[in-house]
């Protein structure tokens, strides 16, 4: 009986509890991008902070807005990216904070035609933003990431937030 409970709990011990993630960025159809990318890795922690901060902006921006975004619905994709991008701001603010002298792991820059990697990430659910600019304009890419076995993962970040 000791032998097996033993034995058992040298396995668990020895099964690998975190993975790899890689990718790349998909710009859009007939555009380029031209400056250097980064990607964010936000831990599970991070990443509620982010969809919160995203929501509250996004409900203040309509609270003070609501008559022009109710006449005018092309707005209100800009007052998403802006949302997007100061809860992002924040979030990267706050990481950087917490997290300083392991930030590093969490936020890197690619070239604009690069590859991104992640290493020894320990299981959970993450967000990953990617923000590089495309002509004059800031794009920020978005990916849920399911990260439960210790099998690299292969991404390619194609859904952009309006």
């Amino acid at each position: 009986m000791f032998t097996a409970l033993f034995i058992a709990g040298f396995l668990v011990a020895g099964q690998q509890s975190s993975t790899m993630i890689s990718g790349s960025i998909v710009a859009p159809p007939q555009q380029q991008i031209l400056q250097p990318v980064q990607v964010i890795l936000l831990p599970p922690r991070y990443a509620d902070l982010w969809n919160t901060e995203v929501q509250k902006r996004l409900d203040v921006y309509w609270q003070q807005f609501q008559p022009t975004l109710r006449d005018r619905k092309e707005f209100f994709a800009e007052f998403s990216k802006r949302a997007h991008r100061d809860a992002t701001l924040y979030v990267l603010t706050r990481m950087q904070f917490d997290l300083s002298n392991k930030f590093s792991d969490y936020l890197i820059e690619i070239p604009p035609s690069g590859r991104f990697e992640f290493k020894n990430v320990p299981f959970g659910e993450y967000n990953i933003l990617a923000i590089a600019k495309i002509g004059n304009q800031d794009v920020m890419w978005h990916e849920l990431v399911d990260v439960r076995s210790p099998i690299p993962l292969f991404l390619e970040l194609k859904q952009r937030i309006p």
